[in-house]
């Protein structure tokens, strides 16, 4: 299980990473490509609209569900004074710090649900988790390169893109998280103190299981990034010869 965890940790830590990038060269394509700020955010949210959708759908869906009234609902592109983009947003009335928890988590589970749907239908996420159990490189990457032969291969590749880019919290979801995840990690300990080995024996094949699909995912979403990263870097290179211009990020 230890093998499997560490996988799965690296490939969420990859995807976690290689977001942040992605952002950041869209951006800078459209900008290079467009030459007005107001262009480029349209264009720029255009592209992760899937994955925007299902990020603030999930949002009120999950409010819904809470008994948490929406005030307000968006999935036009707004750049902020200090020049992020939020790409949409759900508004909601103040409620206690777990249901915000919830709320607030709900695109990062609609998101993952999304993958796995993507993996398990349009590609081999089962044959990527049997090769991530069994500890088998060639294998994994044989089902890995096998994306582009799937079925409608780029429409996947793009849902899989677009959901991935979109599905992470934003710092506004998180805000109510610290008191809830510190009281679930108490209840934890305590569960764990309390039945001892017994009950890790009974969860290990169970989470073993779980992670090496999620990790199959993961894995499958940090591979796209990487090459839309490539391509995307590429462009704006090709992109600032024709046109004479230069996109500055500032931190």
């Amino acid at each position: 299980m230890l093998t499997t965890l560490i996988f799965f940790l690296i490939a969420f830590g990859a995807v976690l990473l290689l977001e942040k990038l992605v952002h950041r060269r869209l951006q800078e394509v459209f900008l290079l490509l467009t030459g007005n700020m107001e262009s480029a955010t349209l264009l720029y949210s255009f592209a992760l609209l899937p994955g925007v959708a299902l990020h603030e759908l999930s949002h009120a869906a999950a409010a819904l569900v809470l008994g948490v009234k929406v005030r307000g609902f968006s999935l036009r592109a707004q750049r902020q004074p200090s020049g992020v983009v939020r790409l949409g947003y759900v508004e909601v009335l103040r409620t206690d710090a777990v249901r915000t928890s919830l709320i607030g988590a709900a695109p990062l589970f609609a998101g993952i649900a999304a993958l796995l749907a993507i993996g398990s239908n349009a590609f081999n996420l089962g044959g990527m988790a049997s090769a991530v159990d069994a500890a088998d490189p060639a294998a994994f990457l044989a089902s890995l390169l096998a994306i582009f032969s799937a079925n409608d291969s780029f429409v996947w590749i793009y849902a899989v893109f677009a959901v991935a880019n979109g599905m992470m919290p934003s710092k506004s979801d998180t805000q109510a998280w610290p008191p809830v995840v510190a009281a679930l990690g108490a209840i934890i300990v305590v569960i764990f103190v309390l039945g001892g080995q017994s009950l890790l024996g009974w969860i290990a094949p169970g989470a073993t299981a779980a992670l090496n699909w999620l990790g199959g995912a993961f894995a499958v979403t940090a591979f796209i990034n990487v090459i839309v990263i490539a391509l995307l870097i590429v462009l704006a290179r090709m992109l600032e010869r024709m046109t004479g211009r230069k996109v500055t990020f500032h931190r």
